[in-house]
């Protein structure tokens, strides 16, 4: 279902030149993290490390994520997209390629819950392949490392398009 609405959503951006729904909020900060999580669809140890933001009118930032189960090695190939959920909450897309030669869109949902020992949450979706794994990196939860937040910076201008994609009220899919 969430490759369905995320297939829909490229195609209305991509009719509609770009504007789907409520505005999507691009800041001007960036977020860094690395970690492991048992959230994957097998349960096994999932690694990440994840960049994401704006810089001098671009998107930019990296992804390098290892499912132990399955083998499944994921790297970034673009940043497509940086977008504001909530305070704490940052949404980075673009596109990989795997160990297994699969590529497509992904999206990575991160969010900072405060140092030095927040209960940081890490989410992963590969669209094409279905595959999506999500897990807390303290707290309550088995997986560990941490999430960054960086504040932003006011001279830095966001870019105007290339946004994720949106389910009209300004959440990314």
């Amino acid at each position: 279902m969430q490759r369905t609405l995320f297939v829909l959503m490229l195609a209305a951006l991509a009719l509609t030149g770009g504007s789907v729904g409520a505005q999507v909020i691009v800041p001007p900060d960036f977020v860094t993290g690395g970690g492991y999580i048992f959230g994957t669809p097998s349960g096994a140890r999932g690694n990440f490390g994840v960049g994401g933001g704006v810089k001098n009118g671009a998107f930019g930032g990296h992804l390098n994520y290892i499912d132990h189960d399955s083998d499944l090695h994921v790297k970034a190939t673009s940043i497509t997209g940086y977008v504001f959920v909530d305070p704490q909450t940052r949404s980075i897309c673009g596109t990989y390629a795997t160990n297994t030669g699969e590529t497509g869109s992904f999206l990575v949902t991160v969010t900072d819950m405060g140092e030095p020992d927040g209960d940081d949450i890490f989410e992963i979706t590969l669209v094409e392949s279905d595959y999506s794994a999500a897990g807390d990196l303290g707290g309550p939860g088995p997986g560990g490392g941490n999430i960054r937040l960086h504040g932003s910076n006011p001279s830095n201008t966001p870019p105007t398009e290339g946004v994720c994609p949106d389910d009209g009220n300004g959440i990314p899919v």
